[in-house]
């Protein structure tokens, strides 16, 4: 089902949401996609936000499986854990303006093969200081994630622990996004694909 979306990211561009919890394991998730674009040739950019890429990375690691990150482009957000080929930090969550013009600086650097997709991993780690701000989240949306939405041929998957994340992050992602993936343990079922339809596949 997971390698299906893939492909359909492939020939017209989509956003994938994958949710989870805290019980579950998104790193096998992440090492899924990861090597699938490898063996096509991809190396996508990661958005590391507050340390997710050093947790996925550990983790694999523990159970033996191998994926390759170092020489993969990532623009870290927060935290300190330095894995992957870090192309630029931005650590100022609050001052949006400041926070795009940072980003938009950064994109920059990311190499023309990797600008088409895009693993964003720790995405509730982001929105931590304004959670209780709805308005101020909104202003987020806006902002840094609804900007790509005019982009037709992106291959964006952003990971999102729904444990922590509030009821309005989810639901606002959840509005936005192509393809609704929720993983339960290892099991990954489809609730929403384009065109907003419920399908609830295994």
């Amino acid at each position: 089902m997971l390698q299906e979306i893939l492909k359909a990211l492939e020939v017209g561009g989509g956003l994938v949401l994958v949710e989870y919890s805290s019980l579950d394991h998104p790193e096998l998730v992440f090492a899924d996609i990861l090597n699938t674009w490898r063996e096509k040739g991809i190396k996508p950019l990661v958005v590391d936000i507050g340390n997710t890429l050093h947790v996925f990375t550990a983790k694999l690691k523990m159970i033996g499986v191998s994926v390759k990150v170092n020489d993969l482009p990532v623009i870290k957000e927060l935290g300190n854990a330095r894995v992957g080929n870090i192309i630029g930090e931005v650590h100022e969550v609050e001052d949006f303006d400041y926070h795009m013009a940072k980003y938009a600086q950064i994109a920059k650097k990311v190499p023309e093969e990797s600008r088409k997709h895009t693993i964003v991993l720790g995405m509730e780690r982001f929105s931590f200081t304004f959670m209780d701000n709805p308005p101020k989240l909104e202003r987020y949306f806006e902002k840094i994630n609804r900007r790509y939405l005019k982009y037709t041929d992106v291959k964006d998957v952003i990971f999102l622990n729904t444990s922590v994340a509030s009821e309005y992050l989810t639901k606002s992602l959840e509005q936005d996004y192509d393809y609704v993936l929720r993983l339960k343990g290892t099991a990954l079922t489809v609730v929403k694909t384009p065109g907003g339809e419920v399908v609830e596949l295994q």
